[in-house]
């Protein structure tokens, strides 16, 4: 570790690059962990179809009595980080109070804590997928085939069209930009697609990501809205002025938070890995 202290210079901080967060608002809203750290989901079970037989006399015309079942889906909340930094007062400054606490804050939840979460869920999300294929490479010309037919995969298994995000690295999306059919496109999307932000395909939402926030192996993945959890159970962020063990200030934060892929919607999840 280096303290660097000022001699002649500015006072004022050198920024890094940094991202807003690829994965809000994809999540369902529907569960609560208040209070608790593990939340049992039901789902119902579906009843099986039988012939009407209205020449029976006796006995049920609607066929054998089933007893409704049902599953449960347990989910905990495990994945518990933290960080714990001194700024000491001398140092501080001697650097200009360049460091001061509030900013350090920020610049740990924009360069650290969201391209984390980000990388996290993404994670999981893949795991939970209802659908994998392998073996998908893909090039100019059949980029944009090879989504669609992904999208297709998932309306075959009657997942809406409505809300879905395909998430696609750097890298793989530089073919999408140069595909062949990329005139087909519509307007926004084309105009989106060639600033590399967002845009549509086949009505799914573009998210295009630095290719070390997708999981191993991975090229794509669909993504439906809402078939998801992220639960932040714990978020602490905090500056203490006064510390008994330093002469001076100490950040601290803590993120408590984890990611579940709904067992019953997990249809809405794609994802396409390399050989």
């Amino acid at each position: 570790m280096a303290i660097n202290l000022a001699k002649r210079a500015s006072d004022k901080v050198v920024e890094r690059f940094k991202l807003g967060s690829c994965t809000e608002g994809i999540f369902s809203n529907r569960y609560r962990w208040t209070g608790v750290a593990t939340v049992q989901v039901y789902s119902v079970d579906k009843l099986p179809l039988q012939e009407y037989d209205k020449t029976k006399e006796s006995g049920s015309r609607f066929g054998a009595l089933t007893e409704l079942g049902d599953t449960v889906q347990e989910m905990t909340v495990t994945d518990d980080k933290a960080f714990n930094g001194s700024i000491d007062k001398g140092n501080n400054t001697a650097q200009l109070m360049v460091k001061a606490a509030s900013g350090v804050l920020r610049r740990q939840t924009d360069e650290v804590i969201i391209p984390y979460v980000d990388k996290y869920r993404l994670k999981k999300l893949a795991a939970g997928a209802g659908t994998t294929a392998t073996g998908v490479s893909l090039t100019k010309a059949n980029a944009l085939e090879t989504i669609m037919t992904a999208g297709v995969a998932m309306s075959n298994k009657q997942v809406p069209r409505e809300g879905r995000v395909l998430y696609i690295g750097e890298s793989e999306a530089i073919k999408v930009k140069l595909a062949d059919q990329v005139v087909g496109v519509d307007k926004l999307a084309e105009e989106t697609l060639v600033q590399g932000v967002c845009g549509a395909i086949d009505g799914m939402q573009v998210r295009v990501v630095p290719d070390d926030y997708m999981p191993e192996d991975v090229v794509f993945m669909i993504v439906r809205r809402g078939c998801a959890v992220a639960p932040k159970k714990i978020e602490t962020y905090r500056v203490l002025e006064e510390h008994p063990d330093i002469d001076g200030a100490v950040v601290q934060g803590r993120l408590l938070h984890d990611c579940f892929v709904l067992e019953t919607l997990k249809d809405g999840i794609y994802v396409a890995k390399q050989a």
